[in-house]
């Protein structure tokens, strides 16, 4: 699946060594760059239903098509699927198997 950020600043923090560390801590940045790793190598969105760690979940904020993906103790990965709109099933709930990108928006600290 390929991972794009909304901003260059996080951008930054996530994929540069001494600025994940910086912001997220020793254990935070190892989490963060597993799970980045872990989204990467998944083929849909849906392939993260099979990490448990993931915990890929909807977010609270109303927007069915925002999920939060767990990166443990350190906070949570707030993600939207790249294509707008999304693909959805009849219902109108977010079709996880036609989403094969992501923007990461945010990351939510404890």
């Amino acid at each position: 699946m390929e991972i794009v950020f909304e901003d260059a600043g996080l951008a930054h923090a996530c994929n540069n060594g001494s600025a994940r560390r910086a912001r997220f801590g020793d254990e935070g940045s190892t989490a963060l760059l597993r799970r980045l790793g872990q989204m990467s190598a998944a083929y849909h969105l849906a392939d993260l239903r099979h990490v448990a760690a993931a915990r890929l979940r909807p977010a609270s904020n109303g927007d069915c098509f925002t999920l939060l993906v767990s990166l443990g103790p350190h906070g949570d990965l707030v993600v939207r699927p790249r294509d707008d709109p999304p693909t959805t099933h009849d219902d109108g709930t977010l079709n996880e198997h036609a989403v094969r990108a992501v923007i990461v928006t945010a990351i939510h600290c404890p």
